[in-house]
């Protein structure tokens, strides 16, 4: 069972904090800076902290430019710009996830997955200043999933991170993105596995279901906390302004956007969201003191829109 607890002080932020299998202790929402460039980014961390959310999300594929791959030709990543919204402020006052690629693809080849992974993982501290991260993810699996082949070069990246970085405390944490189940059997499955997964975050939003392809379940029973990102779909508004969202939230003074994340934290999955505006972040935190209906839940759980599979790289 996942712990959470408010934060202590009456003027911190009122997020709650999921402690992780570990016992390092994770901000439940997380401002995230996926497409954003280095400026973009640099102003969506101010914003965060600004609103009161002390995570921010992103990744070594986070090109400064606004795209996503390898970004060793594009100026490297938009963690340059979180780096300088960070500088000065006190370690501990946030919360700080990143991400390396999956093997064979952006910059990560299959030949050296390990050793790529561990020098991206390094640049990921360069870039942004500090001697370590709160939490380091695998971004996705290897193109194709998590067959024989694959599953052998997930477990090798798995420990390559494992002793370079998470037993050298370079990152307080270790977990996964974009695993299906497969994949989270291929290291719960390894000779040599002592280190469970800490985090999985996937997309997961209302019109998947409750428990997509049975991940949710998955994740929280092998102690593994899950994390939604893409919480309004992509490409959509049904999510912010569509007739289901908006009618549950006249119901408690709350707006579309409101009700569907506090959808995915009443099933006890963590939040990614963004937004570079002050007001769009707090209204986007205001999730946590209010509850929606069983009726309300039902209804949620049983739309099919908008459509959408937990991961882009695997589906079993």
């Amino acid at each position: 069972m996942l712990s959470l607890l408010l934060a202590a002080s009456p003027a911190a932020s009122p997020t709650p904090d999921i402690t992780l299998n570990n016992g390092v202790r994770m901000p439940a929402i997380a401002a995230g800076t996926w497409q954003y460039t280095s400026d973009e980014a640099q102003r969506s961390a101010v914003a965060a902290l600004q609103a009161g959310l002390t995570h921010i999300d992103t990744a070594s594929d986070y090109c400064a430019d606004g795209s996503t791959g390898d970004c060793s030709s594009k100026g490297g990543s938009n963690q340059r710009g979180i780096s300088k919204a960070l500088q000065g402020k006190p370690r501990a006052s946030y919360f700080l996830t990143t991400k390396v690629p999956g093997c064979g693809l952006q910059g990560i080849s299959r030949t050296a997955c390990g050793e790529d992974s561990v020098a991206a993982a390094d640049r990921n501290l360069a870039e942004l200043g500090l001697d370590h991260v709160d939490l380091l993810l695998i971004h996705f699996p290897p193109e194709g999933g998590c067959g024989a082949a694959n599953c052998a070069l997930i477990r090798k990246q798995w420990r390559a991170l494992v002793h370079s970085h998470l037993s050298t405390n370079k990152t307080r944490a270790l977990g996964v993105s974009n695993f299906c189940v497969s994949c989270l059997d291929c290291l719960a499955n390894a000779s040599d596995a002592t280190v469970t997964p800490a985090v999985n975050q996937f997309a997961f939003h209302i019109g998947m279901g409750a428990d997509p392809e049975g991940l949710v379940t998955r994740t929280r029973a092998a102690g593994i906390v899950p994390q939604a990102y893409s919480p309004l779909g992509d490409n959509t508004s049904e999510l912010i302004s569509g007739e289901l969202v908006s009618s549950i939230g006249h119901n408690h003074g709350k707006s579309g956007v409101q009700v569907a994340l506090r959808w995915i934290w009443q099933h006890g999955v963590a939040v990614t969201t963004k937004s570079s505006n002050v007001a769009h972040l707090q209204e986007d935190r205001d999730i946590f003191g209010w509850e929606l209906s069983d009726a309300e839940m039902s209804d949620a759980d049983a739309s099919d829109t908008p459509p959408g599979s937990p991961s882009f790289m695997c589906s079993s």
